[in-house]
């Protein structure tokens, strides 16, 4: 008789979606680390990883460059470094890719409950707005180095992290409204099929 109990108590317990979304959160979070202490343990999938961060912030390099030349600033570029004319430039190291942001941005939609088919459109859009955000934040610190060095340290650790986690919370604050949509439109369509 307790073994059942222990065992509907347990099954009530994981039934809670804030419970199954902490799990889920958790493994995602133990896999994010597994594959950061994988990557610096396995020379071949290290190889992987760094081609891949490579080809990230080339890019967001090239992007960034490209603005920046658009808006008719003379720059220089060596390669993750990028100087406006008469300024110190900005270079564009490891942390400035944002994996972790990445990973936990798709983490968090992972983890919460929501259709495949929707999560597959919609970890993409907030992937893209977070490499966009990156993009902007390096064509605007740029800038600050040409106007004062002085405050490219402080709008780079506080207004633009401020920036993306703001945009992850909006964007994850959109997915659980669009969850709660998708599903009282599901419970309204089976409600009108049992009358």
């Amino acid at each position: 008789m307790k073994e059942t109990i222990k065992a509907n108590s347990l099954k009530d317990y994981l039934s809670n979606p804030m419970i199954r979304f902490m799990l889920k959160a958790g493994l995602v979070y133990l896999l994010w680390e597994c594959l950061n202490w994988f990557q610096m343990h396995n020379d071949a999938f290290h190889k992987i990883w760094y081609a891949l961060h490579g080809a990230v912030r080339d890019n967001i390099v090239f992007m960034s460059a490209g603005i920046l030349k658009a808006l008719q600033y003379d720059i220089t570029q060596y390669n993750e470094v990028i100087i406006i004319a008469g300024s110190a430039g900005v270079a564009v190291g490891p942390a400035c890719v944002g994996f972790g942001l990445l990973f936990g941005f798709a983490g968090l939609i992972i983890s919460y409950h929501g259709a495949i088919k929707s999560k597959l459109w919609f970890i993409p859009l907030g992937l893209l707005g977070i490499h966009t955000i990156n993009i902007l934040r390096i064509v605007i610190l740029a800038i600050i180095s040409k106007i004062n060095n002085d405050w490219v340290d402080f709008n780079h650790k506080y207004v633009f992290n401020t920036i993306i986690y703001i945009f992850i919370f909006l964007m994850f604050t959109w997915w659980t409204r669009y969850v709660e949509k998708q599903e009282k439109a599901g419970l309204s369509a089976s409600e009108n099929l049992n009358s």
